[in-house]
């Protein structure tokens, strides 16, 4: 199975992604103990920190940024990190294509 790792999304609206975590062996059973950091860096480079929401059992959260109206229109990437102890991953690298909404 694959999965997309672009988004179309649209300024001025808000931005969030759930994300859901399924342990695997030898890792945390949740994330409750696992730092979650987040951000998206837009097109001009300018960094958005994401606010990280996670659910009561651990097992998934929400990374969500508003407003959005100053992100520079274009492409503009978002990832996220991972820190359980000594040990820090991160997951793949999501392409978002920032557009102007149309209707005022």
């Amino acid at each position: 199975m694959t999965c997309s790792t672009s988004v179309t999304f649209k300024r001025g609206t808000t931005f969030a992604g759930t994300v859901t975590y399924t342990p695997q062996a030898g890792g945390p059973a949740n994330l409750l103990t696992t730092t979650v950091t987040s951000s998206v860096i837009d097109y001009s480079g300018a960094t958005y920190p994401l606010t990280i929401t996670m659910a009561g059992n651990g097992l998934s959260f929400v990374a969500a940024y508003s407003p959005t109206d100053a992100w520079t229109l274009g492409g503009a990437r978002w990832d996220i990190r991972f820190a359980y102890s000594s040990t820090v991953f991160y997951s793949e690298t999501m392409r978002l294509n920032i557009i102007d909404q149309v209707t005022a």
